[in-house]
């Protein structure tokens, strides 16, 4: 029986032995931003320390969502020594109908399609070395999802935290100038054009608009 369609999205802090348990804080920080400007029925659950899972009633938005908490992150260091380490997570995105949407935080205990597609991606994920991952259940629309993601995962990998910086407010707000980022940030225009030309945001967000379509055409009711 169909009911409402979810996006779960499952992670795993890389290197969270390393750093200072700041990101915990961090992530959270992102899903306040996320409820406020994207979903407002976004939930995010951090457990075991350095796993977390969330779950958004907007499915086309998984991948833009999966997107932010990456910039988010990688927006971060900490000084390991004479070592910069840069904050980033594992994560797998699972799409798919649920028989309700959850109204706690806890999500560990839920079950449904998206929750096992993100959960068993996730453990594969480790064994491949890969960082991103999206399971519909959809063979055809999987694939052609699957030959996207290499590129994007080479792009985001790539973000240095300064270009992290400026990406991340151009993913939440759906409309937001180049001097207005700069104003958030505390840099000028230039610099922030300089950050996102060298990030190559700009050749992922049309993807962005296809992968919405996508879901939204699969998943209709």
């Amino acid at each position: 029986m169909k009911g409402i369609t979810g996006a779960v999205i499952t992670g795993d802090i890389i290197g969270s032995t390393r750093i200072p348990g700041g990101y915990k804080d961090v992530l959270h920080k992102i899903g306040d931003d996320i409820k406020q400007h994207q979903d407002d029925r976004f939930i995010i659950d951090i457990y075991r320390g350095d796993s977390f899972q969330c779950i958004s009633n907007r499915p086309g938005k998984g991948l833009l969502i999966l997107l932010l908490i990456k910039a988010g992150l990688k927006r971060h260091s900490s000084k390991i020594r004479s070592e910069e380490l840069q904050w980033d997570a594992r994560m797998s995105l699972g799409i798919g109908f649920l028989e309700e949407y959850p109204h706690t935080n806890d999500l560990t205990e839920l079950t449904g399609g998206p929750f096992t597609r993100s959960g068993r991606s996730l453990d594969q994920m480790k064994e491949k070395g890969r960082l991103i991952q999206v399971t519909t259940g959809e063979e055809q629309l999987d694939a052609e999802i699957a030959s996207v993601l290499p590129m994007i995962e080479v792009i985001t990998d790539k973000w240095s935290t300064a270009q992290a910086d400026a990406v991340y407010p151009l993913l939440l707000f759906n409309t937001i100038t180049q001097d207005a980022i700069g104003k958030r940030i505390g840099k000028s225009q230039r610099a922030v054009s300089k950050r996102l030309d060298v990030s190559k945001i700009e050749a992922i967000k049309p993807y962005l608009k296809r992968f919405e379509e996508q879901i939204k055409w699969t998943f209709r009711k």
